[in-house]
This record gives structure tokens, C-alpha cells and sequence, in this order.
């Protein structure tokens, strides 16, 4: 056996699902997806072929000639999942699988009308990041086995499925009441970014590669903020080269959905806490785009190099934030970055091998050890080797690797390997084997900073000693400004400090998420009771792990308001997406 994916069952030297037909039928009284998964082989195959499922239902399989294949859904691993074992009559080269998923794949939230922008209709979304496609199809679930696929998907005909693929033909379905939709990916994705939507799902074109999808009553608002994506997509493709997807589209989500984004090609998922009414968190966007390269095109092969997406991606992301918006916005968003890294590390604490770019994550579960670590640290190491090398040298370096390694998942060590081909010394140079293999972040990690910067944290320094900043001045900071003002700020403050900033600032009625989690956090910290009741109302008005965990991190810890914070997770947790509702429930049981 040559498993190469800790976290997958797959063996590819059994044979690798090189494309996948799907035909499913989501029923939303029931909660399931039921169906056929038909894999095709990119070579013909005998015997044992292992695939990842979580919590399916496997009904039959059968060959290309529909002869039936022997199965065995091996016990159900916690992290795993429970491994299907399809063993192949020799000449096999397609197995098409009947199935069905359970009300609580992991992947899968469905959402009641109430829970909606419309209260009308029903919604159901996917989130197969990072082992959860295994929750929505039998498949190779690591980012090592990609593949292109063809979908059909049958709703109630009230309803829209749009998916991160080519839409293709609508009409109506085999049963009556209900429309089919079919798509295709011709380009070759890793499981993670398989995904759809379900609902009352509208859209309106923003450029001639660009279309924003949302409910109803999004719409505007969205087609608003996000008004530059084509400026961005240009951006990007100065300094990466050819955006190699046709097509990128995103879709607003309802706001359980856990993340910021999702970089699915074709059809990017948002976080609707971005619509600030300002366009000050159009960033996300950004780092969605950037991942179109550096993620979608080169892939990490396992969640042990997660740091080659996301490292790679904050700072294409942030170049891209640079081009458009100048250097000292650069050194804004970095800044807010190093103190979100910072606090990463302190959770871990010192010495985490969690902390280091290369992980080793066997028999863990990804979500329960994802961090900003892979993100801002793998930001500061490659900017680390641009500032070594020069813009110059390493804007060609990137487009070289990017292009090498299009459409194929590579390890740390095949990086390394590059980097020492095409940057020869640059490694040893920079210590890369301490950024890479060691805790914690090396002495020699680039700063960022910018007049502003340094007049906001000096302002926050001085906050003990009674320095306060200018009412007036302070009403004019952009929302970034406040970000790293707060960041800034002890952590614990006096009840007559935190209501002097409340009252002379509107923190608490602020539009902006990022300001308001910001203020709320340092207000629970505090013990500052006034501010509890919108506390509570801000964790049942959003699903983004970003907002809930320190939340309700700060409302647990204290012995004041360790009950308000099980109560607020008793009334909102049910609305929360399965991955950011177990995140929340490791915090509580702390």
C-alpha cells in the first residue's frame, strides 16, 4: 500500500480518478443528495481500489459493461471517515457508485427559508475544505488525486443550483416540480474545490469575465462592493500571468458561511460580513483571485503544505492590495496580519509544530489545527525571498513556478527543489530550513511599515499612560486604521476607557465586521457588560470562524460570562455551518 495523503484512504498506484460524472437529486425534506458518482480510471485496473466517504449511504457499484462491483465500508474513523474498498474485475476503467449522503455531512449545511436573506425558500451550499468532499461523493479526497467532472443536479423547480464549473443546460427534471441544471469542469480541480449552491440565486454581470451571484435582496449591495473585480483580475494577471479559468464568478453567501472565502474556480464563495457599504474588506476578493494561481493552478499535495496556498496567496494577494490601493496600504494590511499571526502563535503556544510551514498533521483533524500560521507566516517567508532576491528577479521566479507546476499538488520538498534550481543559494541564505521546519517565526522576518502605521501604534502604546487619540482625527481613519488601532490596544481595558471609545466612536453600532469583532473582543475581555447584548446579536447575525472563535474564546474564559456564552452557542449554534459549529464546541469544552 503507497499512501501518500495522511489524510486519505487513497492509494493512487491502485488507479487515480482522473474525471467524475454526477448525477444527484437534493431533496430538502430529507437533507440528503442521492445519486450516481460514475469515476473514471485514467488507466484500466484490478482489484482493491480504496476511496474516502464520510457518513455516506453506498447502495451499489457497477463496472463501464454494468457488472457488479464487491464492495466493504470499512468502520468509520473519527477524522477519517470510513474507507470503501470497490474491488475492480480486471479491465475496469469506470465505476459508477449509487449513494447517498446523510442529513450531517460535514460539507453540507441546509439552511431553512428563515435563515435566509429572502425567508422565502430553502438553501443548501457545500464546504469540502479540507477533507469533507469525502461527505458529498466517494472520491480520492486529497488534493493529490485531481480531476474534472461533469455534473447534473436536481432541485425543486423554484430553486437555482449554480456550481464552481461551466453552467451548462437548465430544463425540466425526471420528476414533476422539479429543473435539472448540468455543468462541466474541464479543467482539472483537487476534491477541496468541488462545490455548489442551492437557492433563490440571482446574478448580474460586473465585466466581460466577471458575474456576482446572490439571493434577491443582496444583489445591489453586492454588485456594489465589489464593482473593481476587474481592475483586480488585471492586476493579478500583470504580475502572474494568463488567468487560466475563463471565467471569475462569485456568489454572496448566506451568513453561516464559515470562511471569508472560498477560492473555488469559477465560482469564488464570500462571506456577506463583506459588504461593509465601504468596499474596505474588497480584499478578500483579492486574496480569492490570487488563489486562481497559487493554490488552484499549484496545489498543495497534502494539508501537511497547506503553507504553499495560502503563504503564496497573502502575498499575491497583497501585491495585488499594492498595484491597486499603494505601499502604505500594503503595509496596512500586513501589519494586521502580523497581529493576527501573533495571536495565532500565542494560542498554540511556544514550540508548536503547528507553528512551523511544513506540518505534520497525521491521525489530527485539519480543522482542528488550522491557523493563520500557513497564511501570515508563509506571507512573511515569501516576502522574505522577494526582498532577497529583488521584485525583479522574483516576479519572473514566480511566473517559472507557476507555470512549471500548473494544474499539478506538489510537496514542500518539490518547492525546495525548484526554489534551489531556479534560486540557487537564496535558501541557505534566508534560513529557509528554520522558516519551513522549525516553530515559531525566525529573527530575520521582513517588517512593513508606513508613517501612518507607526503613528497608530504609538497612539495604542500610550494608551496606559493616558494618551487618547484626537475625536476628530480618529472619525476620519479609514476602517483600516481602526483595525490596527484595536489590534493595538491592551487587551483589557478600564469600563470608563471602553466607554469613552464607544461613546465618542460608535464601535458598537459600526457597519465594518472587522472593526466591529475587533471592539467586542477587547469589550469582553473587559468585562464590559454594556456591550453584551450586541455580543450576543453579532454571534447570531454571522457564521465566520474569523468573528466566532475569538468571541466566544473571550466570552468562555471568563467566569462572568462563560454562561452567556453557552447560552448564545444554545440559540445560535444550530445556524452555524458543521465545521464552524464544531470549532466552537472545542472552545466551550475547554
Amino acid at each position: 500500500m503507497s499512501r501518500r495523503d495522511p489524510h486519505s484512504y487513497a492509494d493512487l498506484e491502485q488507479g487515480r480518478v482522473t474525471h467524475v460524472d454526477l448525477d444527484l437529486d437534493v431533496d430538502f425534506a430529507t437533507r440528503r443528495l442521492t445519486g450516481t458518482a460514475r469515476l473514471n480510471l485514467a488507466a484500466p485496473a484490478a482489484g482493491p481500489l480504496d476511496l474516502d466517504t464520510r457518513t455516506l449511504t453506498i447502495t451499489g457499484a457497477v463496472t463501464q459493461d454494468g457488472a457488479a462491483v464487491p464492495f466493504e465500508l470499512a468502520d468509520t474513523d473519527p477524522v477519517m471517515g470510513a474507507r470503501l474498498r470497490l474491488n475492480l474485475p480486471a479491465g475496469t476503467t469506470a465505476i459508477a457508485i449509487t449513494y447517498a449522503t446523510s442529513p450531517e455531512a460535514s460539507a453540507l449545511q441546509w439552511l431553512e427559508p428563515a435563515q435566509t436573506d429572502g425567508g422565502r425558500h430553502p438553501y443548501l451550499f457545500s464546504q469540502c475544505q479540507a477533507i469533507h468532499a469525502r461527505s458529498v461523493l466517494p472520491c480520492q479526497d486529497s488534493p493529490l488525486a485531481r480531476f474534472t467532472f461533469k455534473a447534473q443536479m436536481t432541485v425543486p423547480e423554484a430553486l437555482t443550483v449554480v456550481m464552481a464549473a461551466a453552467p451548462g443546460e437548465k430544463g425540466p427534471g425526471a420528476r414533476a416540480g422539479t429543473r435539472a441544471f448540468t455543468f462541466e469542469m474541464p479543467q482539472s480541480i483537487p476534491p477541496y474545490l468541488f462545490a455548489f449552491a442551492v437557492g433563490d440565486i440571482v446574478s448580474r454581470d460586473l465585466g466581460p469575465r466577471s458575474r456576482v451571484y446572490t439571493e434577491p435582496k443582496t444583489l445591489d449591495r453586492a454588485a456594489w462592493e465589489f464593482a473593481d473585480v476587474d481592475s483586480m483580475l488585471l492586476a493579478a494577471e500583470d504580475v502572474f500571468g494568463p488567468y487560466l479559468w475563463d471565467r471569475f464568478d462569485f456568489l454572496v453567501m448566506p451568513s453561516s458561511f464559515p470562511y471569508g472565502g472560498m477560492e473555488n474556480p469559477r465560482l469564488t464563495f464570500l462571506t456577506p460580513t463583506l459588504l461593509a457599504g465601504d468596499r474596505s474588506l474588497v480584499n478578500v476578493l483579492a486574496h480569492e483571485l490570487a488563489h486562481s494561481w497559487t493554490g488552484n493552478l499549484v496545489t498543495n499535495a497534502t494539508i501537511d503544505d497547506f503553507w504553499l496556498n495560502e503563504g503564496f496567496t497573502v502575498w499575491a494577494e497583497r501585491r495585488i492590495h499594492e498595484k491597486l490601493y499603494g505601499v502604505e496600504a500594503q503595509a496596512l494590511s500586513a501589519a494586521i496580519g502580523r497581529n493576527g499571526l501573533d495571536d495565532a502563535l500565542a494560542s498554540f503556544g511556544p514550540n508548536s509544530p503547528f507553528t512551523c510551514l511544513k506540518t505534520s498533521g497525521e491521525g489530527k483533524d485539519p480543522d482542528e489545527f488550522y491557523s493563520l500560521v500557513p497564511y501570515e507566516k508563509g506571507f512573511l517567508f515569501v516576502s522574505l525571498l522577494e526582498q532577497t532576491v529583488g521584485r525583479e528577479a522574483f516576479d519572473v521566479f514566480i511566473k517559472k513556478y507557476i507555470k512549471h507546476f500548473s494544474f499539478t499538488s506538489i510537496t514542500t520538498e518539490q518547492f525546495e527543489e525548484f526554489m534551489e534550481k531556479e534560486l540557487p543559494g537564496v535558501a541557505a541564505k534566508v534560513g529557509a530550513q528554520d522558516w519551513i521546519r522549525k516553530p515559531d517565526v525566525p529573527a530575520n522576518a521582513p517588517s512593513f511599515t508606513s508613517a501612518q502605521l507607526t503613528s497608530l501604534k504609538a497612539l495604542a502604546a500610550g494608551w496606559s499612560g493616558g494618551k487618547r487619540p484626537d475625536i476628530a482625527t480618529a472619525k476620519k481613519w479609514t476602517p483600516e486604521d481602526w483595525q490596527i488601532f484595536l489590534q493595538a490596544l491592551p487587551r483589557q481595558l478600564s469600563a470608563d476607557d471602553c466607554k469613552w471609545l464607544d461613546d465618542n466612536f460608535q464601535l458598537s453600532a459600526h457597519g465594518n465586521c472587522e472593526i466591529l469583532c475587533n471592539w467586542l473582543v477587547i469589550a469582553a475581555n473587559s468585562g464590559y457588560a454594556p456591550t453584551l447584548p450586541r455580543t450576543r446579536k453579532f454571534l447570531g447575525e454571522v457564521g465566520r470562524m474569523k468573528y466566532l472563535k475569538p468571541l466566544y474564546t473571550a466570552l468562555h474564559k471568563s467566569e462572568a460570562t462563560r454562561a452567556l456564552a453557552k447560552e448564545t452557542f444554545a440559540e445560535h449554534g444550530g445556524g452555524y455551518h458543521p465545521i464552524a459549529r464544531g470549532g466552537i464546541e472545542r472552545i466551550l469544552a475547554g
